[in-house]
């Protein structure tokens, strides 16, 4: 029997016998407890999952009837068969009264016993798929309702309807996102394609993967109204809104926003966002999905994993964007290179840069090396991701382009040194590069090499290894070949010469050499001693 029953009776003798009836009648339950006494019973039924209580009800410390009320007050699902040697009528109409499953009267017979279980088992059962279909049509409810609410938003979007009296935003939208006296922005969500098979997630997957979105979106603290809802003909996508009363804050507060929901995204899912977003739009959604559309395609220049503004399309088709200099500052900013960051943040906010493009070009580049340190980085401080956000009142406080420049590689490096774990990346890639040393030990392998094959600085690299190792990447090569050498001369009858060549040592001297430095014995004096 799948159930759970306690037993309590204050006679041993009497639970003992009840137990051995259980299991005679093949009512064995999968979980069988115990009690003395009134309050043992209470205590167990406190801390354990239990479905039946069979009960005496004349026992020391509290009766039977006095349990079940006690326990109806905290758990009023449970069941009750209730076990007596008295016949009086007033036990029997309280026990009916506290909804009681059974009331038997000793001596039990084996029919009676199995009986009043089995009705038991039985209601439990019952209730169990009443609840069962009460929950799947309270599901099926929801899920239709919000069905049609997102399809609302879509026709909206779609549709290019403008808010006002009687139309299809206010009547099913509008207590959920208020609009009236607002600036909107549009934005189209897109799930970067790398987001799948080589993470959490498989292309199947993408009810879960949209379920995500929604709930991490709506659960960010953000002063804007905010909405989120699938595309209904795209699952790649989802569409977005964010409203506020002042325009340039909503700008700003989407744009923390979306860089916020993007990291959590990425860091805590492994789920990559592209998003586009339109212009601020005041009453009306006409034009967004246009706009966020256009905004989004500027990712096959510039990339995936980015957040996209109309308004910001001039600065992107600039020839003068500085796309190359932004791929090279990833790297650094990867390497942990402070030199070439400084350099770079130099070159990418050059005086004729800015002057030429003004704030909108700042924000820009900005915004997008904040999603570079953020995308590198183990974790991040939420003080941290506020401080890389791009405010006005920020630009106004600097005093000249140097203090810009100045301010936001100290904020670079501020980041990178504030990281729980700032070489946990590079730890991985010096694991990819032993491996890859075990593979290739026999070739000519410089540290320099294996540093720009992991995006490394040559000096941070020696360090992570030499961490990881114990020892230098030039004696860690060494150590191999010489193990491997070692191998050869015992085990093959290869030429001195030849097993030289074999761990990449082409100088047969320079081999011999470093063998006897190393081992103590010449390679015949170290065959001849190990061979048997």
């Amino acid at each position: 029997m799948d159930k759970r029953v306690l037993i309590v009776d204050d006679e041993d003798l009497i639970r003992q016998g009840m137990i051995a009836r259980l299991q005679y009648l093949n009512l064995k339950p999968v979980q069988l407890y115990e009690a003395e006494s009134g309050l043992g019973a209470i205590e167990i039924l406190k801390n354990q999952p239990v479905d039946i209580v069979i009960t005496d009800i004349r026992m020391a410390d509290m009766d039977g009837l006095t349990l079940i009320r006690t326990v109806k007050s905290f758990l009023p699902d449970i069941h009750f068969i209730i076990i007596s040697g008295y016949a009086e009528f007033e036990y029997a109409e309280q026990a009916i009264r506290l909804g009681v499953t059974a009331y038997l009267l000793k001596p039990i017979s084996n029919e009676a016993l199995k009986k009043a279980v089995e009705e038991a088992a039985d209601r439990i059962d019952e209730k169990k798929k009443e609840r069962q279909m009460i929950q799947k049509g309270i599901r099926s409810m929801e899920e239709n309702r919000t069905y049609l609410f997102e399809k609302t938003v879509n026709d909206l979007l779609l549709n290019q309807e403008t808010i006002g009296a009687g139309t299809t935003l206010e009547t099913a939208v509008f207590q959920k996102f208020p609009l009236l006296n607002r600036y909107v922005m549009v934005m189209i969500i897109h799930i970067d394609g790398d987001s799948y098979g080589q993470n959490y997630f498989e292309c199947k997957d993408i009810d879960l993967i949209q379920f995500s979105i929604k709930n991490v979106f709506m659960e960010l603290s953000s002063p804007c109204g905010k909405l989120i809802v699938s595309n209904l003909g795209n699952s790649n996508q989802l569409y977005g809104l964010t409203s506020h009363e002042n325009k340039n804050q909503l700008r700003l507060e989407t744009e923390r926003l979306l860089t916020i929901f993007s990291n959590v995204m990425r860091k805590k899912l492994r789920i990559s966002l592209t998003v586009g977003v339109s212009t601020a739009l005041l009453e009306t959604v006409k034009n967004g999905v246009e706009e966020a559309r256009e905004s989004l395609t500027q990712r096959v220049i510039h990339g995936n994993s980015n957040l996209y503004f109309y308004e910001d399309i001039r600065v992107l088709s600039a020839d003068q964007f500085p796309v190359s200099e932004l791929n090279m500052m990833r790297r650094y900013i990867e390497r942990h290179d402070a030199e070439h960051i400084e350099v770079m943040i130099q070159d990418i906010f050059s005086d004729e840069n800015i002057k030429k493009y003004n704030t909108s070009y700042v924000r820009i580049l900005w915004t997008r090396i904040t999603n570079m340190i953020l995308s590198l980085s183990a974790t991040m401080d939420p003080d941290k991701i506020e401080k890389l956000v791009m405010k006005p009142e920020l630009i106004a406080s600097f005093h000249s382009l140097e203090d810009l420049r100045r301010h936001l590689y100290l904020l670079i490096m501020d980041c990178m040194n504030a990281d729980a774990d700032p070489d946990g990346n590079a730890k991985n890639k010096v694991k990819l590069s032993i491996k890859y040393i075990r593979d290739n030990y026999n070739r000519d392998i410089s540290v320099n090499e294996l540093a720009e094959k992991y995006s490394l600085s040559p000096n941070y690299y020696s360090t992570i290894f030499k961490r990881e190792t114990g020892q230098t990447t030039v004696n860690y090569i060494k150590e191999l070949r010489l193990n491997k050498a070692c191998d050869y001369l015992v085990n093959s009858g290869k030429s001195i010469a030849d097993i030289s060549k074999e761990v990449g040592y082409e100088d047969s001297q320079y081999f011999f050499r470093v063998f006897k430095k190393t081992t103590g014995l010449t390679p015949l004096e170290y065959r001849k001693a190990h061979r048997r």
